[in-house]
């Protein structure tokens, strides 16, 4: 018979957004039960619970946990999920698995109801990994789409491979994680392996206000041409950031129709990719630069033609740019730079189901396989 006193005590952590600890096996009771408690205490606010999406973010150790951990708490405000943080700790050698349940706010419309959603945390040892998948089967709530946020690169892909394809309708990937561009094709070959699941990239979506500013410079009166006659590309990006650099020469190399042909390693601590397209070569810069870039670790992107003119666009500052265009004075543009949990959302919408993300993976891949001695010594 549960106290009066511990049930409230219960109630109070909950609404709070603190984790109580329940036993795996009793997880959808204690939600049940701790749910029926705040809604009877609730009496001057009203207390339901919400969830559109079914989450599951795996992580391997403490440290990727924390991060997936908030950044859950900051996509609850924007969308309401019952999120399955799945962890393998090294650190814990044997033992069981270890649960904790907890809410977030969602909202509170007019004050006179609060809206949450739902974390549950599961903690095991690396060989609790078989466990997994049937416990996520046990734990989705029915009649929404299920989305496994596949971020930690530590994490096994046989986690993901047997586990956790089978209970997936969307998979989030985000290759600004990827410390180096072979990382990419490790993307590549699991969201080859988990088709026809739709796959979104946060990393992706973190390009996209960059490619979008720098498409806009194009647009008419400029046109086309410039692209066309391009001889030499340069994407100036922070060291580290190769993965996302490369992914960035793959969307123009895709768009443009460009061939790959060879790379090479340049003094400057950059690569060189040769291209060519009807006829005439074109030459792709990746060079890393110093400053700060925020997240997608973008700087600009450099178009030079074969008669000299330029176009490019410059990051001055987190959320600003400076447009260059002959015979017309720099201009200063504002950059988007939304949050992850404003990508991670993204993710699960219509933005998320992009096409060209795949194909220019797949690009990136072939860009970096054409020398191997040449990638040897990039590693």
């Amino acid at each position: 018979m549960r106290q009066r006193g511990d049930i409230e005590r219960s109630v109070e952590r909950f609404v709070r957004g603190e984790p109580i600890a329940v036993e795996v096996g009793e997880i959808e009771r204690a939600l049940s039960e701790l749910w029926q408690d705040a809604t009877r205490a609730g009496e001057a606010v009203a207390v339901s619970r919400a969830a559109l999406w079914n989450v599951i973010m795996p992580a391997r150790g403490r440290t990727a946990l924390a991060a997936c951990k908030a950044l859950v708490d900051e996509i609850a405000p924007a969308l309401p999920t019952r999120t399955l943080t799945l962890c393998l700790d090294d650190a814990q050698r044997d033992g069981g698995l270890e649960a904790t349940i907890e809410s977030n706010v969602v909202s509170q419309p007019g004050g006179a109801r609060m809206v949450y959603s739902e974390e549950i945390t599961i903690v095991g040892p690396v060989s609790a990994e078989g466990h997994f998948g049937a416990l996520v089967r046990a734990l989705q709530v029915a009649g929404v789409p299920t989305a496994t946020f596949w971020l930690d690169p530590g994490a096994p892909e046989s986690l993901l491979a047997r586990e956790l394809l089978s209970v997936t309708d969307r998979l989030v990937f985000d290759t600004t994680a990827c410390m180096r561009p072979q990382q990419l094709f490790d993307i590549e070959r699991l969201a080859t392996a988990a088709q026809p699941l739709p796959v979104a990239d946060i990393g992706w979506l973190r390009l996209g206000a960059l490619r979008a500013v720098f498409a806009g410079i194009f647009d008419p009166p400029v046109g086309g041409a410039p692209l066309v006659q391009a001889a030499r590309v340069t994407i100036h990006h922070r060291a580290g950031s190769d993965a996302a650099a490369l992914l960035l020469l793959a969307w123009l190399g895709v768009l443009l129709g460009w061939r790959p042909l060879r790379s090479a390693q340049t003094s400057d601590g950059g690569v060189r990719f040769d291209f060519i397209r009807a006829g005439q070569p074109v030459a792709g810069h990746l060079v890393p630069t110093d400053g700060a870039c925020g997240r997608s670790g973008m700087f600009g992107i450099e178009v030079t033609t074969d008669a000299g003119d330029r176009y490019a666009i410059r990051r001055t500052a987190l959320d600003q740019a400076e447009l260059h265009t002959p015979g017309v004075p720099a201009r200063t543009v504002k950059l988007d730079s939304p949050s992850d949990a404003e990508l991670a959302v993204a993710a699960l919408g219509s933005r998320g189901r992009d096409p060209l993300f795949m194909r220019c993976l797949s690009y990136a891949r072939q860009l970096w396989s054409l020398e191997t001695d040449t990638a040897g010594s990039r590693r």
